[in-house]
């Protein structure tokens, strides 16, 4: 009898292989640390593990009025381009809630035109003398320095790329494979192949620029299958035509008017249905995109509530401001106050016996003009002012702990009652 030692483990090794990818298993005898090395020294370099998850592909719509497609999963790099609702994409994966998508239709990037020997066709063949070619972010959004863009990518003596333009000394051309746009996921839904289909969108992806050049053969199958239309010519079908027909005719109307309440109801029964698989998964789709456009017009009254309300606070304190600064500024029939300010609570601890101090604050600045005193005998309640701007007399004494004076207030007056309105008087008063 064998013992464990001199046993033979069948190990699997997985070797990536330099063009098709195919898998071979084999039966090795060797450890566990042999195996690891030997499918270290196997696998071509810069080659993915064949155990890591290939990227996946799928469509995406957008789904808000309009959404800028950035170089990077950043909503401050810059906007590469902008597209409509509706509009179609084709992603290859997403990260902390960006989808990464190929470049659509008009996107370019830049290249330096003297490292680039044009050809008669509208191509170019990279000629740089050593190192590789920068290529940079180009935008159909705004107006850039190509200098001053970020770099995509490289490419190596002999590459060929498509020419679509010229700026000064740069080049636009074709985003080369391997570049991406990203969106945020907060402005797109995913969608099947035969929705896309449905919406006109299915093409191949490597009739898109900068798309997938080699694709597996599964994914090549679903993408023919979202060239054929679906059959909805049966009950189910044409209920769903009637819904789409309602909804196209409600998204006419501005967003904050829109209610897709009857819409969803009208799909649920079509999507819980089994007859008819292609009409159920187009009305659980538009469910999903419906209940996203719900979340939208959340999301967009609360942004212009806010709004307003920030508005309003703004203009009340700008108004506020300026009759402070009118206050400071207006003479009166009275004799000059000792100090003026906005009267506020003190911390300042008093002297024992004493009554509880306040400060005067100038409201434009936020400097104590003064701490203040009420004595008893003045009968003078200083809560009925606080959070007024007003002018006081009394006896004025400098305390050089405190770095200001300190006044026993003998008489106070509310300045801002001598002014004017800030506008004409309204019959109704202030909310």
């Amino acid at each position: 009898m064998r013992n464990r030692r001199g046993s033979v483990a069948p190990s699997i090794l997985r070797l990536g292989t330099v063009g098709a990818g195919l898998l071979l298993l084999a039966a090795v005898a060797s450890s566990p640390a042999q195996a690891q090395r030997e499918e270290r020294s196997a696998r071509p370099p810069n080659q993915t593990p064949a155990t890591q998850p290939r990227s996946e592909i799928y469509w995406l719509r957008i789904t808000a009025d309009r959404v800028n497609l950035r170089s990077r999963p950043d909503a401050n790099s810059l906007a590469v381009a902008r597209l409509e609702r509706d509009a179609m994409l084709r992603a290859t994966g997403s990260e902390f809630g960006w989808h990464r998508v190929l470049p659509p239709e008009g996107a370019f990037s830049f290249v330096a035109a003297r490292y680039v020997e044009q050809q008669s066709d509208g191509t170019g063949v990279v000629s740089v003398g050593s190192g590789t070619l920068r290529v940079r972010v180009g935008s159909l959004v705004f107006d850039v320095d190509p200098m001053q863009c970020e770099v995509q990518t490289r490419l190596p003596l002999g590459t060929t790329v498509r020419i679509i333009g010229r700026q000064d000394d740069w080049l636009k051309i074709v985003p080369p494979e391997g570049v991406y746009v990203y969106v945020s996921g907060r402005y797109v839904a995913r969608v099947s192949d035969e929705v896309a289909a449905r919406l006109g969108a299915a093409r191949s992806p490597a009739s898109q620029p900068g798309g997938i050049t080699a694709t597996a053969s599964a994914a090549g199958d679903k993408q023919r299958q979202a060239t054929t239309k679906p059959d909805l010519s049966g009950k189910w079908g044409q209920r769903l035509l009637l819904a789409e027909a309602a909804i196209e005719a409600e998204a006419r109307k501005p967003v904050l008017e829109q209610s897709w309440t009857e819409a969803i109801a009208s799909l649920r029964p079509v999507a819980a249905q089994r007859e008819e698989p292609a009409a159920a998964r187009l009305a659980a789709a538009w469910i999903t995109r419906l209940e996203e456009r719900i979340g939208d017009q959340a999301a967009l009254r609360a942004a212009r509530e806010l709004a307003r309300r920030e508005a309003r606070d703004k203009a009340q304190t700008k108004r506020e401001l300026e009759r402070i600064q009118r206050a400071r500024q207006t003479p009166t029939s009275r004799q000059a106050f000792d100090a003026r300010g906005e009267l506020l609570p003190s911390y300042v601890p008093g002297r024992e016996g004493t009554p509880r101090r306040y400060r005067l604050v100038d409201p434009l600045t936020g400097r104590v003009q003064a701490y203040l005193e009420f004595p008893r005998p003045a009968g003078i309640d200083p809560k009925a002012y606080l959070g007024r701007y007003v002018g006081v007399r009394g006896k004025r004494v400098h305390q050089a702990s405190l770095g200001a004076d300190v006044i026993h207030v003998s008489e106070i007056a509310v300045l801002d009652q001598q002014l004017p309105a800030t506008r004409p008087s309204r019959k109704k008063p202030r909310e």
